[in-house]
C-alpha cells in the first residue's frame, strides 16, 4: 500500500443521515486546508470538528440536544500522538467546546467540567452560545428514529496523528450526565501508530474502553478494516448505536451499525 502524505476522516455521528455527508465533507475540506497551511494536527482536527459543531443537523455545538430540564451541556475532547489531551465535560454556554478542550491541553489540567469549564472558556474569550443559537435539527437514538450523535475527526498529517470529538449528549438526559467523549481511551485515542474516534451509545463505548482497545489493535499491526470489523461486533445493532473512524500511516476505515454521514480525504506521497 502506498504511504499517505495525509489522511483525514470526519463523521457526523452514529445514525446521522447519509444525505448529511455534505456536512462531513465540508468539515474534512476545512481540515485538509489546515493541513496544507501547516497547522498542527491538533489544530486540524479541532477546526474540522468546529465545522460540525456549527451545523445544526449534528448533535454538537448549535445542534446539541437539550437535557431533561431544557438546558444544554456539551462534552468535547482532543488528543494527539504526542500525548497531549484535553477535554471538557457537561460544559454550558459555549459555541465550540472543541476549541475549549484544545485550550485545556495547554494547561496543567486534562478535564474541566460544568460551570468551572464554562468560567475557563469565558475568561479565555471563547464565543458564547446564546439560547437562540441552539437549533437542533437532528434526532437521536433515544427517540427510536435516526440518530445524530457525537461528531468527530481523525487525522494524519504525514508525521503525527490526532483525534477530536464533540457532542451535545443524549436528549432528555439528566443535567450533569457525561458520556464517553471526555474519557481518555473510551471515545477517542491517538498515539504513534494511529488515531481512533467513536460515536454512539456513550455508556457502552465507555464500558468497552473502545478507543484504546481499537488503538492497541492498530499498534499490533492490524489493518484499519480488520479493526473496524472486530470492534463493530462488540455492539448490538438494535440496542447500541455505534460508529468508528480510524487511521494509521497507510490507510483508514470508517463504518457504523446504523447509518452515518462520514467523509475521507487523503493524498499519497
Amino acid at each position: 500500500m502506498a504511504e499517505k502524505k495525509y489522511i483525514l476522516l470526519t463523521h457526523g455521528g452514529a445514525g446521522s443521515k447519509n444525505e448529511y455527508q455534505d456536512g462531513a465533507r465540508r468539515a474534512a475540506d476545512v481540515g485538509v486546508e489546515s493541513i496544507k497551511s501547516g497547522a498542527s494536527v491538533m489544530d486540524v482536527v479541532c477546526r474540522a470538528v468546529a465545522v460540525l459543531e456549527d451545523d445544526s443537523r449534528f448533535n454538537a455545538g448549535v445542534g446539541s440536544h437539550p437535557r431533561a430540564d431544557g438546558s444544554v451541556e456539551m462534552d468535547a475532547a482532543v488528543m494527539d500522538s504526542s500525548g497531549h489531551f484535553g477535554a471538557v465535560a457537561a460544559i454550558p454556554g459555549v459555541k465550540n467546546p472543541i476549541h475549549v478542550a484544545h485550550a485545556v491541553t495547554r494547561t496543567e489540567y486534562k478535564v474541566l467540567a460544568g460551570q468551572g469549564a464554562a468560567q475557563f472558556a469565558k475568561k479565555a474569550g471563547f464565543q458564547p452560545l446564546a439560547a437562540g443559537q441552539v437549533t437542533a435539527r437532528g434526532v437521536d437514538f433515544s427517540t427510536g428514529e435516526s440518530s445524530t450523535d457525537t461528531v468527530g475527526c481523525v487525522a494524519f498529517d504525514g508525521k503525527n496523528f490526532a483525534a477530536g470529538l464533540s457532542t451535545g449528549g443524549i436528549r432528555g438526559a439528566i443535567p450533569g450526565r457525561v458520556g464517553d467523549v471526555p474519557l481518555i481511551g473510551c471515545g477517542l485515542y491517538a498515539g504513534p501508530a494511529g488515531a481512533v474516534a467513536a460515536t454512539g451509545n456513550g455508556e457502552t463505548i465507555a464500558m468497552h474502553l473502545t478507543a484504546i482497545r481499537a488503538y492497541q489493535m492498530i499498534e499490533r499491526g492490524d489493518a484499519p478494516e480488520k479493526v473496524l470489523e472486530e470492534v463493530l461486533h462488540w455492539f448490538h445493532p438494535v440496542d447500541d448505536a455505534f460508529g468508528l473512524i480510524l487511521v494509521n500511516r497507510d490507510g483508514y476505515a470508517g463504518g457504523c451499525n446504523r447509518t452515518m454521514a462520514w467523509s475521507v480525504v487523503w493524498e499519497e506521497k
